[in-house]
């Protein structure tokens, strides 16, 4: 094959042909928009205007900020500078992230319609299977709070969870993980179906509004819960959406996904699994989770993490036929 082609060929893959990754990502938010706007439509609820403008805002500067990178690395006189400065890979963050923005307000607002549905709370079941494992959740937490240090400690290690949702994709894509940058988007992708499918017909309402907790950061963090099954809110605000589902325990899911898309850089892995096992213990008394939520994020992570790893086993995603096209013009 001659250089020009070569080059042809890495031009053509790197910039025009969106990967099946991507694609599959955009599918799956595309299936949520419809079945979130069927379920508005249907119930009589709807989305607040100006969350949803917020996100379009934040959107089109991310793809804009994308498209101009992707523009100034297709120029030959620059390939140094921008290869230097990683623009491709800053591009391709920029893009995974317009797709994480996307999906995260649609899966939220299905998560709000599932409560409405208002089936039966499963939360004394949860706690009896609680107490069989040996675990009484207000002991538990009593005693964290008793313990300034502990209590510090898991609050921090809870709360990471915010900025780890960023700042792990940003991490990886601007290393040029590709694989784990694609993977950590679809894995909270295909964690949602089975969280979804079990908390709306098997709601619980958190272990801070079973056990009337008000201290802060507590019931107030899942205030919503009550008053969506009660009808009192009809409304979404976006920005404003509370994590909801606490059977299984989404967080705890989070922190697998963390320490797993983190597991082939080297220097962060190590601080990954730390943190995100501290948060995994943090789950209970900061997030108001009873053990068995725990156990269920779990294994809703390790199967999401094993139907990835199928599916790329498979070469499910491995190409699309623009880049077969693509790959028979350069040859």
């Amino acid at each position: 094959m001659s250089q020009k082609k070569m080059i042809n060929r890495a031009v053509a893959q790197t910039y025009c042909v969106p990967g099946r990754q991507y694609l599959f990502g955009l599918a799956v938010v595309l299936l949520f928009s419809m079945i979130d706007i069927a379920w508005l439509y249907m119930s009589g609820c709807s989305v607040q205007e100006d969350g949803i403008l917020l996100i379009a805002k934040t959107l089109s500067l991310l793809l804009s900020l994308a498209v101009g990178l992707v523009a100034i690395a297709a120029v030959p006189r620059y390939r140094q500078v921008t290869k230097r400065l990683r623009y491709e890979e800053i591009a391709r963050t920029l893009a995974w992230m317009a797709l994480l923005l996307c999906f995260v307000p649609v899966a939220g607002v299905l998560s709000y319609l599932s409560v409405t549905v208002n089936a039966s709370l499963v939360d004394e079941s949860l706690v009896r299977f609680d107490r069989v494992l040996g675990f009484d959740w207000p002991s538990v937490y009593y005693w964290v709070r008793s313990h300034v240090v502990i209590q510090q400690i898991l609050a921090f290690a809870y709360e990471s969870g915010r900025w780890q949702l960023i700042g792990v994709p940003v991490v990886l894509g601007v290393l040029g993980r590709r694989e784990e940058l694609s993977g950590f988007v679809l894995l909270l992708m295909l964690s949602s179906v089975p969280l979804l499918l079990i908390s709306t017909p098997f709601p619980a309402a958190s272990a801070f509004l079973h056990f009337n907790i008000t201290d802060p950061n507590t019931s107030a963090t899942v205030s919503d819960f009550d008053l969506l099954r009660n009808g009192k809110i009809v409304k979404f605000d976006l920005p404003r959406i509370q994590g909801l589902v606490s059977f299984p325990s989404f967080h705890t899911a989070l922190a697998v996904f963390f320490a797993y898309s983190l597991r082939r850089t080297k220097f962060l892995f190590p601080f990954a699994v730390l943190l995100n096992a501290t948060m995994v213990i943090s789950t209970p008394t900061q997030g108001g989770h009873y053990l068995v939520d725990v156990f269920g994020g779990l294994t809703v992570a390790l199967v999401s993490i094993y139907i990835l790893k199928l599916a790329l086993a498979a070469r499910v995603f491995s190409r699309t036929p623009f880049q077969a096209n693509a790959d028979a013009t350069a040859g």
